[in-house]
């Protein structure tokens, strides 16, 4: 759901890149250190880290080594994200083939947002932001595992306090609604073949000069010497000619460029209609 915003900005330049670690919990803590160490051999960049509260259903308590190693990353100055609940897709079986495909294949049941109803979708954000809240967590961005945000998912998130979100292929500042490209950069390591058709791909693809840029990696591609290798090549030929900055800043960038804009187009934010008020309303 691409915003269909009017609002025209500059091209930043240098253009961006943002670095994201998906699926932090406790249990993939290990795999996202090296991937945070895979990152620093190149440049000693900020990144945002996506955080699953209760990542597969294991629990949402937070172990003191986790914890201080998560404390530890936002004084070293990297951004918290929320990513998901569960990071599991609950939702009703796929209607079609193309769904069975990009739910089943594509994300191995993960997209936890995909086909969620609005009404779900906000409990789950709020709850989110409650479990960053208890444990003093500053979070500003929302991330959907597997980037999956069904029509349910966007209604409710655009009422929350989240400042933006992205997708495989945009940016979303949500308030006021603005959809900026922003391709991303990710592999898929579940099967050998798979593996190598993202090697081959990432290592021939070409990505426009001047649009800002996600590389986004994930737990299990710190088990393959080949994934990180080429990571970090990529990583090093991007911040040639890349600024890099968190997700979060990217958002505050937006926002002062919007500046005088943003404030000459207030937009009160929609009401979120669960089928109960949608029921009421047709009563009256």
């Amino acid at each position: 759901m691409v915003s269909k915003s009017a609002i025209m900005l500059p091209d930043l330049s240098p253009p961006v890149l943002c670095v994201s670690i998906h699926d932090v919990a406790p249990s993939t803590w290990p795999q996202c250190k090296r991937l945070l160490e895979t990152v620093g051999e190149v440049a000693p960049l900020h990144v945002s880290l996506l955080l699953v509260p209760d990542y597969h259903g294991q629990g949402d308590d937070t172990p003191p080594a986790y914890r201080e190693a998560i404390e530890s990353c936002r004084a070293a100055g990297h951004e918290l994200v929320l990513h998901g609940h569960v990071h599991l897709d609950e939702g009703p079986p796929p209607r079609n083939p193309l769904e069975w495909w990009r739910r089943r294949v594509l994300t191995a049941d993960e997209g936890e947002f995909a086909t969620l109803s609005a009404a779900p979708a906000h409990a789950r954000l709020m709850a989110g932001r409650q479990w960053f809240e208890q444990r003093n967590w500053p979070v500003d961005g929302f991330v959907a595992p597997a980037w999956l945000l069904g029509p349910g998912a966007w209604r409710a998130l655009r009422v929350t306090p989240f400042r933006y979100t992205t997708t495989a292929t945009h940016f979303h500042l949500l308030q006021p609604d603005l959809a900026i490209r922003m391709p991303v950069i990710t592999y898929s390591t579940r099967s050998a073949l798979r593996r190598t058709a993202s090697l081959v791909w990432q290592g021939q693809r070409r990505l426009p000069a001047a649009q800002p840029v996600q590389l986004a990696l994930h737990p299990a591609d710190a088990q393959y010497p080949a994934v990180l290798g080429q990571a970090q090549r990529l990583l090093d030929t991007l911040l040639r000619t890349r600024l890099a900055m968190t997700l979060q800043d990217y958002a505050s960038t937006l926002e002062q460029l919007l500046g005088p804009l943003q404030a000459a187009r207030p937009r009160a934010a929609p009401a979120l209609r669960t089928a109960e008020n949608r029921t009421a309303t047709r009563r009256r």
